[in-house]
């Protein structure tokens, strides 16, 4: 039964975005911790959510996340993501592209 519980929530977790993005690229934002913590809302209130990491702090009131895109995730979704970014006054740079 854990098996299949397992199973469940997992299908579950990446069907909502939280599941690791294999073969996409890989973006981080830095800014204040506000800031990125209301990105991070904002792209996981997307549909379908992007799966992204939670804020880390990189000191001097500042913090710092990733997104990871889906594979096959167009030139359109990531404008998206750095329109988004640099709206909220955010760094943003391509940490992966897998």
């Amino acid at each position: 039964m854990r098996l299949y519980a397992t199973i469940a929530a997992t299908m579950l977790l990446a069907g909502c975005g939280f599941g690791p993005a294999k073969g996409g690229a890989e973006l981080q934002v830095t800014g204040p911790s506000e800031a990125v913590a209301a990105f991070v809302r904002q792209q996981g209130a997307q549909i379908p959510s992007r799966a992204t990491t939670f804020p880390q702090p990189v000191g001097n009131g500042k913090a710092s996340a990733r997104v990871m895109l889906p594979p096959g995730a167009g030139v359109a979704t990531t404008q998206s993501v750095v329109q988004q970014a640099a709206t909220a006054g955010l760094a943003i740079a391509v940490v992966a592209h897998r």
